[in-house]
């Protein structure tokens, strides 16, 4: 074991980036720049380092969060350099170009993309590195390399001695790296596809684990913050001389729309915000509510929008259609609710901008601290750590900002800690949306049309506004579009509102709300036409034998068709998203008018699984997480304010409320796709068709109701 003083032991790098340890299995070896090969370092590429003293580090480019990257990335690694796994030692990527992810333009992790966009990259490294080994052995013993090979480690002769890698790291290093090396068939795998423990486990179990709000300095002070009450309010002026008194304040700085404070602990720095008198400027804020937005929104949706999607002609299929189904939906802010608040230390000295962050864009954070110090890219320093969680909230930047802003009031390293009630009141909410549906029926109960109108915000609109095109952004009515039910004539129009309150990537992003109304709906015009809901999703399926597979399997082990017990339902919903194909069932019980979940059974296809334990935790959290938003409260806003300050007002789904969950990987062919968001999705639509089949009742609206009447 190791104390937690060491953990925050650091390596200096020659690039200007560092390591943090992470358990007993993480380097503390120094990482080279890529393409720099010391004499006793073998460094074939960014992501592999073997020494002479036979240690292997894999170097790990993505933030661990939960979803298990520090094990499935030197799986794919470790597999093809046959490396010895219970050696293998694991480092944190420092912030750098090498560690761009291809899927996103930046060095970052969100929209479950670690694996999908690491698994050939980090294959090849590992081939090329055990090419190059292969190649040192073969000139240091005469021996062609046809008759060499290798396992745990080493370059095994014929004669069966064992050359060990770090014996030919010297070697190894003054050879070319090779641009194309073969990789394994997987018949060949012994680590791909197996559960392996994760690597990360132990420490995050004794506690030893570094997340972000654990890091300590040398001479670390304390930073706090206070905003406006209002969303979007700024600050216009304070008066701090009774917070300037304080034994421990440090220092005070306006910080983007409010102030912040140094202080020698945190308590001191949130006792002085508590002094400070302040003047906000609320402007017309003040005046959000959302029963004001969802009028807004309701009008919106009367009308039609830009163009998101448009097959045959819907306004004729209705108009000649035996029967025309209309419904609305809405789909509530959200929260993110991390339980590991908003943080980040930073430290200015000696020409560095040194930030400790629990992050999902390393790059951005780069940018972020250039751009509030002057110090030009290279010169800003990003130290990973673990995150308490992160849904797509650290991939924002206002709480390095803030660090940032406060550290250049002090010759300290400055870590801020944002309390719970600014966490949950500055929050980067997923967007409240609206939406409008008319389905038509021919005479035989098929659906022939389908037009629905999706009113929301969109989140390019002030990040990259270049990604929307023709007034649609993507990422408002993704997993709308493109939808696999075979319905001839298909519309669906967006309607961008901005309301001001700051929308931000969510986990599953637009799909959490397109497949609550896609789904929901499907089950609705099941019924009007006196069809069984599965039936019906079959028939519509034909030709995607994907998503036909993974509802078939979620329905039989749900036990679909059988007789039910009074008060009991079945629900099922089906949706691919980041390139994953997820069907969900679920099993509901309905007593004396309070709903009890009895089961979720989940069902995927996500091409070739590399850790199937961690795609099972992947799921079994986002049904969790899926469950939280579709039957707990939703963030509201009355004045401008948001309601929801902290656990009691958005409570999280308690561990007796959670229903067994059964998890099936069905075998998939292809990489690897997307696994930590495509379990949210179905879950919501699928709990909501299971109500309806046992009290007969529709919801259209999150979050579903615990109590019926």
């Amino acid at each position: 074991m190791i104390t937690r003083r060491d953990f925050l032991k650091v390596a200096t790098l020659a690039g200007g980036g560092f390591v943090l340890a992470l358990d007993t299995r993480v380097a503390k070896a120094v990482i080279a720049p890529r393409g720099v090969r010391g004499p006793s370092v073998f460094t074939p590429n960014a992501w592999i380092r073997i020494h002479a003293d036979d240690t292997v580090v894999v170097v790990v480019d993505k933030s661990e969060m939960g979803q298990g990257v520090m094990t499935a990335l030197p799986m794919l690694v470790a597999e093809e350099l046959d490396a010895d796994w219970e050696r293998l030692q694991i480092a944190q990527a420092p912030a750098a170009p090498a560690y761009i992810n291809p899927a996103l333009g930046a060095e970052a992790t969100g929209g479950s993309t670690s694996v999908s966009s690491s698994y050939r990259p980090l294959r090849v490294a590992g081939a090329a590195a055990r090419l190059m080994l292969l190649r040192a052995a073969s000139l240091r013993t005469g021996i062609a390399m046809i008759h060499l090979h290798t396992a745990r480690g080493a370059v095994l002769l014929p004669d069966g001695r064992r050359l060990p890698y770090g014996t030919l790291a010297r070697a190894a290093a003054r050879l070319r790296v090779p641009r194309d090396p073969p990789l394994k068939s997987p018949r060949q795998f012994h680590l791909i596809g197996r559960p392996l423990a994760r690597i990360d486990t132990p420490s995050k179990t004794t506690g030893q684990a570094i997340f972000g709000i654990d890091v300590q300095r040398p001479g670390l002070v304390l930073g706090a913050v206070r905003r406006p009450p209002t969303v979007n309010g700024h600050l216009r002026d304070y008066d701090a001389r009774a917070a300037q008194g304080l034994p421990g304040v440090l220092a005070l700085a306006r910080v983007d729309r409010g102030l912040g404070v140094v202080a020698t602990d945190t308590w001191t720095a949130w006792k002085a915000l508590d002094a400070v008198h302040f003047h906000w400027d609320e402007r017309d804020y003040a005046r959000l509510s959302t029963p004001a937005i969802r009028a807004e929104y309701r009008q919106a949706a009367a009308g039609r929008g830009a163009i998101a999607e448009r097959r045959g002609d819907t306004r004729a299929a209705i108009a000649d259609a035996a029967r025309v189904i209309a419904a609305d939906y809405e789909v509530p802010y959200a929260a993110h609710a991390p339980l590991e608040p908003m943080n980040c230390t930073a430290h200015i000295h000696d020409g560095l901008c040194e930030i400790w962050v629990p992050t999902q864009a390393q790059t951005g954070v780069q940018i972020t601290a250039s751009r509030l110090t002057g110090l030009p890219i290279q010169r800003i320093v990003c130290h990973t750590t673990l995150l308490g969680g992160g849904f797509g909230r650290r991939l924002e930047q206002d709480f390095v900002a803030d660090a940032v802003t406060l550290a250049k009031t002090v010759p300290n390293p400055v870590k801020v800690v944002w309390s719970r009630a600014e966490d949950m009141t500055h929050d980067f909410y997923r967007p409240y949306s609206y939406h409008r549906l008319t389905g038509a029926l021919d005479a035989a109960g098929l659906p022939i049309a389908w037009q629905q109108t999706i009113v929301a915000a969109s989140l390019m609109r002030t990040r990259d506004p270049s990604a929307i095109k023709n007034g649609v952004d993507p990422t408002a009515v993704g997993g709308a579009v493109g939808m696999p039910y075979r319905i001839p004539h298909i519309e669906i129009d967006y309607v961008e509102r901005d309301t001001q309150i700051p929308v931000g990537f969510w986990r599953s992003v637009a799909d959490s709300y397109t497949a609550f109304v896609k789904e929901s709906f499907i089950d609705e015009l099941a019924h009007a036409a006196g069809r069984d809901p599965l039936a019906l999703r079959r028939t519509l399926l034909v030709g995607d034998h994907e998503q036909r597979r993974v509802l078939d399997a979620a329905a039989h082990i749900i036990g679909w068709g059988r007789p039910r017990a009074r008060g009991q339902g079945f629900g099922i919903a089906v949706h691919r998203s980041f390139g994953t194909s997820m069907a969900q069932a679920v099993s509901v019980r309905i007593r004396s008018d309070r709903l009890c979940i009895e089961r979720v059974v989940c069902v995927c296809d996500c091409g070739l699984v590399v850790n199937p334990n961690i795609v099972r935790a992947q799921i079994e959290g986002a049904v969790a997480f899926a469950l939280q938003a579709a039957l707990k409260g939703p963030i509201t806003v009355a004045n401008g304010r948001i309601q929801q300050r902290n656990f009691d007002s958005y409570p999280l789904l308690r561990i007796g409320e959670m229903p067994p969950v059964d998890i099936h990987i069905l075998p998939g062919a292809g990489p690897p796709r997307g696994m930590g968001e495509p379990g949210v999705p179905p879950l919501a639509p699928a709990l909501a068709n299971a109500i309806f089949a046992a009290s007969g009742i529709r919801y259209r609206t999150l979050p579903l109701p615990q109590t019926l009447r």
